[in-house]
């Protein structure tokens, strides 16, 4: 599209104002010189050198001075900018040439005084006010009326008192300046004018954009303040656009109830770049949000802006929480499975290490003569066991406590809170165990009892550790005589 454009006009930028230069004004005239000198010495005998100059000066200025305007007579170019201007248009572009046509008048309707200089105003205000064209134009309306004048003998060209060729090349000198002076204003407007018309073609196009996107996007300056804001914020966040516009990243922080401040903060204290985290908006707690954070491109030691950009994952992320659940939870009980609780409890600890003054316990959990419960009833009643046992396990914990099983007959449950807690806990698990057959099959009625071994989390202490004291304690459970409770001491 700008190929074509460029194409069809000759003088629209810097680029081709020169390449149309070098063509009209010095090749095309050279080989016109050259051509006419030489017929002139062959025909009617005239000096080279001479004849040279005069046919050069006349075939460049000529060129230069009206094959833009007769280029842009003939491919259409004045038709179409007249069918695009409106009424008040058209009268303003009238009233600028008439107001242009009575300063050329003025100027080359006398011969006293060398008033060339005053089309150069109103030849400049054709240039701003209308562009390229009505340059050219403008132009030529100086080229007809001088040359009227030069016929006439009159204008500000008879002050020279030279003969009429003279005059004729300066005044086509006159017009070349004229031109060459004003053009470059049109071509720098005109571009001007397009790039801003295209900035807000695409302004409007990535509003359009942005107001059907499914993300939600705020854009801070480099102080960190909100400088525009689109998308579905009102959706995400409960609040309009227009509310965070001119808030500093804490108060939006603040209204929005994201958790991104002190994520803004370290990515332009590092200029990462990108950062993303996930994060439950206030007020909208069905809803988890993916915030990503970019910072614009800067100059050394100078931030531009950054961008955040808000992503509802509500689906995805249930999709995952649902695949990771089915692969962290024991198929058969629906407790969590070795990995899934040894998971839990590693950052567990994590946790317990950053915020000294929480506690944390950890109960491993056998079924007393299991292997019996298997042998005598078969394997069907074993699974039936352990799938009550659980059931009666979650329901003797509380919501933050997590209930797994690590083999065969062998549970465990991690209890935030110290161990003193834990085995008032672990009494009562025990006892609603053993008070009641945990399988009824028609005649067969089996009943079962279990044995915990309970190990607090100390400062220093490593996963292995503590489920060495949680398991010794197990071990002197069982030699008390099962259907018991042991702590480390």
């Amino acid at each position: 599209m700008a190929r074509a454009r460029c194409d069809r006009d000759i003088l629209t930028d810097g680029r081709t104002i020169v390449r149309f230069l070098l063509a009209a004004g010095l090749a095309a005239p050279l080989l016109g010189a050259i051509l006419g000198t030489a017929v002139a010495a062959a025909i009617f005998g005239q000096p080279a050198w001479p004849s040279f100059v005069r046919w050069f000066c006349s075939n460049a200025l000529g060129f230069v001075i009206f094959t833009p305007f007769f280029k842009a007579v003939f491919d259409g170019s004045y038709a179409r900018a007249l069918e695009s201007q409106s009424r008040t248009d058209l009268l303003r572009g009238i009233a600028m040439f008439a107001a242009h046509a009575g300063v050329t008048l003025i100027v080359f309707g006398q011969s006293r005084m060398p008033l060339l200089f005053l089309p150069f105003p109103t030849l400049l205000l054709l240039s701003f006010g209308l562009g390229r064209l009505a340059t050219q134009a403008g132009v030529m309306m100086v080229a007809v009326i001088g040359a009227i004048a030069l016929i006439h003998h009159g204008g500000p060209m008879t002050i020279l008192h030279q003969d009429m060729a003279f005059e004729v090349v300066c005044f086509q000198l006159y017009l070349a300046v004229l031109l060459c002076t004003a053009l470059p204003v049109a071509t720098i407007v005109a571009s001007r004018a397009e790039a801003r018309t295209l900035l807000a073609e695409r302004e409007e196009l990535l509003r359009l954009v942005m107001a059907h996107s499914p993300d939600a996007i705020i854009g801070l300056d480099g102080a960190g303040v909100c400088r525009w804001a689109d998308g579905p914020v009102y959706d995400y966040l409960g609040l309009d656009p227009d509310t965070l516009v001119g808030l500093p990243i804490d108060a939006v922080v603040a209204r929005a109830g994201l958790a991104l401040g002190q994520l803004y903060r370290e990515t332009v204290r590092g200029h990462d770049g990108l950062r993303t985290v996930e994060l439950r908006p206030a007020g909208q707690a069905h809803l988890t949000l993916e915030a990503s954070l970019r910072i614009a491109p800067h100059d050394p030691g100078q931030m531009v802006g950054s961008v955040i950009t808000l992503r509802d994952i509500t689906v995805r992320k249930a999709r995952e929480m649902a695949i990771s659940r089915r692969i962290e939870t024991d198929d058969l009980t629906g407790v969590f499975n070795r990995a899934g609780f040894r998971q839990r409890l590693a950052r567990a600890i994590e946790t317990a290490d950053d915020m000294p003054d929480r506690r944390l316990t950890l109960a491993l959990i056998d079924v007393d003569h299991f292997k019996a419960i298997n042998d005598t009833h078969g394997h069907a009643a074993g699974d039936a066991a352990l799938v009550e046992i659980a059931r009666r396990l979650m329901t003797g914990t509380r919501e933050a406590d997590v209930v797994g099983r690590l083999s065969g007959d062998e549970f465990a449950i991690l209890f935030r809170c110290g161990v003193e807690a834990a085995r008032a806990i672990c009494d009562r698990i025990v006892r609603l165990v053993a008070a009641e057959p945990i399988v009824t099959a028609g005649n067969v009625v089996v009943l079962a009892s279990i044995s915990c071994g309970l190990a607090e989390l100390r400062p220093g202490m490593s996963r292995e550790a503590l489920f060495d004291g949680a398991d010794l304690a197990l071990y002197e459970a069982k030699r008390a005589g099962r259907n018991a409770v042991r702590a480390v001491a």
